[in-house]
């Protein structure tokens, strides 16, 4: 069962990057389905190195577009992603380091700094980037 699902809501009005948040949330529900299987510390390697490396493509393809549509925000959300990664990579370090649990404090910090994070900062571009033509 998914830990969450995809909604309307949750579009930022460029397909594109709608589509590339949906891949995010099927990296973290593989995570929780794998852990609620009992082989999360076998697929959470993989998955948060997958995890890390699609955020910053997809992170880098929401900056440019940011930077085309002039918006007025961009440091600050660059900041957002490259907290999102340094988390991210902290946690890989430690699973493929050996450590041999994985917290639920992982998919929870997941779910809710996307969910979060689309919901309140990507939303805030969706006009920007519009304007600018990038649907």
């Amino acid at each position: 069962m998914p830990l969450f699902e995809w909604k309307d809501e949750y579009s930022v009005s460029v397909l594109r990057f709608d589509r590339e948040h949906q891949k995010l949330f099927n990296l973290i529900n593989e995570l929780n389905d794998a852990m609620a299987e009992g082989r999360g510390r076998f697929v959470a390697v993989r998955v948060l190195r997958e995890l890390s490396e699609y955020a910053r493509w997809h992170f880098s393809g929401e900056e440019s577009a940011m930077r085309r549509a002039g918006y007025p925000d961009l440091e600050q959300h660059i900041t957002e992603h490259e907290t999102f990664v340094k988390t991210v990579n902290g946690y890989y370090e430690q699973y493929s380091g050996g450590q041999s649990g994985i917290p639920i404090d992982l998919l929870y910090f997941l779910r809710d700094w996307l969910t979060k994070h689309i919901l309140e900062s990507d939303r805030r571009y969706a006009e920007s980037l519009n304007k600018a033509g990038i649907h």
